[in-house]
């Protein structure tokens, strides 16, 4: 079989590369205007679980209108609570040479339910609004831990050190959790072979090195992974996590015993076997049409592949954009026109896999992915100090990414061991940065990862209920539970949805025109609008909804031969700013 060179291999991605350069010539106006930084927003990070009198941290972090932190920011905010017997300081405050981010650590709430702080700017009065925490009576068997674990540094293809981004991630972010996944071997401007050589020579233990030297149980988990990557038009991508640092080790996409995605999962498989340590792979942007993942084109082994990235800075590989998908895929050449290459198409062949999202940012900023901004200058002190990567150079020209994504882990503890099973378990979902959207997602009673995210059911004709909370971090929009790949019910907004509760009686038709009602009610324990005052409410950034399914399981079917006898339901949330979370899949197969 021959290449076609044209469309074929680095010299291609290099012309495509500048292609997109000369399309986009940054504004030297906007260029030389956004030298200066304005405060555009403030930021304000809460942990998603906390119990009645645990002190908590609240770090807070001004961002310009170029999405970087305002140097010497002086402004103040006071500070309102959601739980009227909440303890906490009635401003913040930064102190001078601040760097855009300061906490605060004399901080409780004292009444259980899900609450949020106001922050208003004591110049301007906008308010801003904390992510949603979830105040617990006693200690709760799981807490919800944020992390972004596909992130390149110098090592590859970005820019910075992974020392820099890891205390980004943990001092600026307040993440929970971050891993780096620089590539095993490299196309355009770095040969592979070349690139391949220097991993196994010196890098891969320089990123063991680094990985170990910031893990801090208990505050803050780094996980061991790289980048398994095919050259350009010649395949998808898939990062590697392992469990532990030491024993981990290099299996590249060159070498003849791992040079196919089923080469490459039997021999971690006798890795995991051998007992060594423990090993997972996670497919990314697998619609991209020149690092295209074709699930209906290969073996695809989803016990050492039990997740698939269904968002980052590249955007959505959910369904494609003519499907509704709002943030379809722009970046390089743009969506696969075909199927097979989407998570729903996956779920249609029977693969049973979670959904993750993190920012595969090129740069030392996890967590917050900034070349979807408009177009800046780095600083001279970050061409110096982070080098000549595409984190940098996309900042001037703009190759049409949006903000990256976020993983939320449900584990039981914050330890390697802890996050590394939520992977595995795929008690696990994603989100786009910067929103940490708290979703409770059940059918039948079993959420995501629990019982291997499986309900059996006595017959095909059991009815089924479908229960979802959702604490968004503004105004929800649509919050929808998908079954086998169609909307079964959406409650379009939550203003008419409530419009709707008082004139159903509980109930909100779907749109279908069935009659199936999306129960939705509001929080009302925390008595969100009346202890920030009555400007402020955020009843919209909260629903409760149950859906009964009456119709038989059917499952779905690819073609005569591939399918899925289970059922398959997952719950997509969008906010009126954007935001957006993905959550499941649950199954339901018939006894």
């Amino acid at each position: 079989m021959f290449r076609d060179v044209a469309t074929d291999g680095p010299l291609f991605k290099a012309k495509e590369s500048v292609g997109v350069f000369v399309r986009n010539v940054p504004s030297l106006g906007t260029l030389l205007a956004n030298r200066t930084q304005h405060f555009e927003r403030a930021h304000a990070v809460l942990p998603s679980d906390a119990v009645v009198g645990e002190s908590v941290e609240l770090t807070v972090q001004a961002w310009d209108q170029c999405e970087r932190l305002v140097d010497d920011f002086r402004g103040s905010f006071a500070l309102a609570a959601t739980d009227p017997d909440a303890d906490h300081p009635e401003e913040v405050r930064f102190d001078p040479h601040n760097g855009g981010v300061t906490k605060l650590r004399e901080l409780s709430f004292e009444t259980p339910g899900v609450h949020y702080l106001v922050l208003t700017h004591d110049e301007s009065g906008e308010r801003f609004v904390t992510n949603p925490v979830r105040v617990h009576e006693t200690e709760p068997d799981r807490r919800l831990y944020w992390g972004d674990i596909h992130l390149h540094s110098q090592i590859s293809d970005g820019t910075g050190s992974m020392a820099k981004g890891m205390r980004f991630g943990r001092d600026v972010m307040a993440l929970d959790v971050v891993a780096y996944t620089d590539h095993d071997t490299m196309g355009f401007f770095i040969p592979p072979s070349w690139q391949q050589k220097r991993m196994h020579r010196d890098y891969f233990d320089r990123m063991k090195s680094v990985t170990d030297d910031f893990h801090d149980p208990g505050e803050f988990v780094t996980l061991m992974a790289y980048e398994w990557t095919k050259q350009p038009n010649r395949g998808g991508h898939i990062n590697v996590y392992f469990d532990g640092v030491d024993e981990a080790e290099l299996f590249d996409s060159i070498a003849t015993e791992t040079d196919t995605y089923e080469k490459l999962w039997d021999r971690l498989r006798e890795w995991n076997e051998s007992g060594e340590g423990q090993a997972l792979t996670i497919p990314h942007h697998p619609a991209e049409k020149m690092y295209p993942f074709d699930f209906s084109a290969m073996d695809y082994d989803d016990e050492l592949a039990p997740l698939v990235e269904v968002y980052s800075q590249w955007g959505s590989s959910e369904r494609p954009g003519s499907d509704g998908n709002q943030y379809p895929l722009a970046m390089g050449q743009g969506e696969v026109d075909e199927p097979g290459h989407y998570v729903q198409d996956a779920l249609e062949l029977g693969y049973r896999v979670g959904m993750v999202a993190s920012a595969d940012y090129h740069g030392p900023h996890p967590g917050h992915s900034l070349i979807h901004a408009d177009a800046h200058l780095p600083s001279l002190a970050e061409w110096r100090e982070d080098g000549l990567g595409w984190a940098n150079i996309w900042r001037v020209w703009d190759e049409g990414s949006y903000p990256g994504g976020l993983n939320a882990f449900s584990a039981t503890d914050l330890s390697r061991d802890g996050i590394f099973d939520a992977l595995a378990d795929r008690r696990v979902y994603g989100t786009t940065q910067p929103h940490r959207i708290v979703v409770d997602f059940a059918v039948d009673g079993t959420r995501v990862g629990e019982n291997d995210s499986t309900v059996v059911v006595d017959d095909a004709e059991t009815e089924r209920t479908v229960e979802v909370d959702v604490a968004g971090t503004a105004p929800l929009e649509r919050v929808e539970v998908v079954k086998n790949n169609e909307v079964l019910a959406d409650a379009t907004t939550l203003t008419s949805a409530t419009e709707g509760l008082a004139a159903s009686d509980g109930g909100v038709d779907d749109g279908d025109g069935d009659g199936d009602e999306f129960a939705v009610t509001h929080l009302e324990n925390g008595s969100l609008a009346e202890s920030v005052g009555d400007t402020v409410d955020l009843s919209e950034y909260v629903c409760t909804a149950t859906v009964t399914d009456d119709e038989p399981v059917t499952g779905m079917a690819w073609d005569e031969e591939r399918g899925t006898d289970a059922d398959v339901y997952y719950v997509r949330v969008t906010q009126t700013d954007g935001g957006m979370a993905w959550v499941g899949p649950v199954w339901v197969e018939v006894a």
